[in-house]
């Protein structure tokens, strides 16, 4: 049987929709990336974003024709989505076969064997775990690199966020079990590692865990034949001391520091449960720039939160000013199901999200083009992560600061690490020559 797996939200979700393929291919699916040939259909789905949503809503709906067509196809729903609605994604899409929750994806061949053999509706949720080991991670983003979690869930309870709902509470796996699967990762090739969580700075602050995040990130750059440890998500409350100096000390770990921010009102932080204000937020940056002068530091932001006055969008807008991140995501805030905010009343129109988001967008790229300008004529480290897909005589690398740069090169020199000079900028491309 052929099977189309769909994906849709963060790394981890990505990193769900390969450990799925690798279980998959272990019972025997082929898959496949054209939906009239196949057997089964799968959408791994995120519940962070309202668009996120949407679009899994629309193609489910587009589905429904193809089933008629074709009664014998299976088709079925993973991730958050599920945890979110469970029960009512059969109300609503009655074509849908079967649904795996965020925590029973080692139950996805069983499910599809179920409801293709049984022909009734499957549904599977674990209440806690993982949802499938280390060892079965198997599909690599790319051939040197790879993204490993190391813990999953969220103990924090922001009143927008999902994710504790849909994830559960914090889980962090064994240090010695991750640092074995590093070990064999680098023994199959992999140089590049990114140690993935929801909050994955959070990862051993539950007692019994046996390591804090800072050491098992000294312990992981320490591991023979890995090159690069990057890690994301961070949250600002677990962005600390220890792990400023572990980045310092380590010139394999990556110098991206992404820390979501969300808004620059004190008067929102304390709405959205952030447990910090700007200026708490913003010694913490200090400091981290003081330790790691070459630090790129990224964030999130939200627009438009239930009761953000024009003057609360404009102390955003100041922060970014005076920040001056390297880059920024930023979003139109939407009520979330089971969330603290769901139950205030959305006062920003959608026009003003609009704007407020289009204004942000538009002054993080002159910040981001700024920034990546005063980099021109500088030398840095980079790794090669492959041939550029524009040129067959030249190889796309990523700086520590995981910022692309393209220059002369061969495939053959996938994984090496170089010096080069930053020549100019195209868009944020870097054009480079080797020192």
């Amino acid at each position: 049987m052929k099977v189309l797996l769909k994906t849709f939200g963060c790394q981890q979700n990505d990193h769900d929709s390969r450990v799925a393929e690798s279980l998959l291919g272990k019972a025997g699916y082929q898959l496949t990336d054209h939906v009239n040939r196949a057997d089964v259909i799968i959408f791994n789905t995120c519940s962070v974003r309202q668009h996120a949503e949407e679009r899994v809503f629309g193609q489910l709906t587009q589905l429904k024709p193809v089933k008629k067509k074709k009664p014998g196809l299976l088709i079925g729903v993973m991730g958050c989505m599920v945890e979110n609605y469970r029960e009512k994604f059969f109300a609503d899409f009655p074509h849908v076969d079967f649904l795996i929750g965020t925590r029973s994806v080692r139950e996805l061949p069983r499910a599809i064997e179920r409801a293709g053999a049984e022909r009734k509706k499957v549904m599977e949720l674990a209440k806690s775990g993982f949802g499938y080991e280390l060892y079965e991670y198997a599909k690599l983003d790319g051939e040197i690199h790879a993204y490993l979690p190391v813990m999953t869930g969220c103990d924090k309870v922001c009143s927008f966020c999902v994710v504790p709902y849909v994830r559960g509470r914090e889980i962090s796996r064994a240090p010695e079990e991750i640092l074995d699967e590093i070990r064999r990762l680098a023994d199959g090739g992999i140089k590049h590692v990114t140690l993935i969580g929801q909050n994955v700075n959070s990862y051993g602050n539950r007692p019994g865990t046996g390591m804090p995040f800072a050491r098992l990130l000294r312990e992981a750059a320490g591991i023979d034949g890995i090159e690069k440890i990057g890690f994301t998500t961070s949250h600002p409350q677990d962005a600390g001391e220890e792990l400023f100096l572990a980045i310092r000390d380590h010139a394999k770990i990556s110098r991206r520091f992404h820390l979501p921010l969300q808004s620059g009102s004190d008067k929102i932080l304390k709405k959205m449960r952030r447990g910090h204000t700007l200026a708490e937020y913003c010694d913490k940056i200090n400091r981290l720039r003081e330790l790691v002068p070459d630090i790129s530091i990224t964030t999130d932001m939200i627009v438009g939160f239930p009761e953000e006055t024009g003057e609360d969008y404009e102390l955003s807008r100041q922060a970014m000013k005076e920040i001056q991140f390297d880059g920024a995501f930023i979003f139109k805030y939407s009520p979330r199901s089971h969330t603290i905010a769901a139950k205030w009343k959305d006062d920003v129109s959608s026009a003003e999200k609009d704007r407020r988001v289009n204004e942000l967008l538009r002054l993080q790229r002159g910040i981001t083009k700024s920034r990546n300008e005063r980099l021109i004529g500088q030398t840095c480290r980079v790794m090669i992560e492959g041939m550029s897909k524009k040129s067959g005589q030249e190889v796309s690398a990523r700086t520590w600061q995981e910022k692309k740069v393209v220059f002369r090169g061969e495939a053959s020199e996938m994984g090496s690490i170089v010096t080069v000079r930053l020549k100019e900028l195209s868009s944020e491309t870097f054009r480079a020559e080797r020192v």
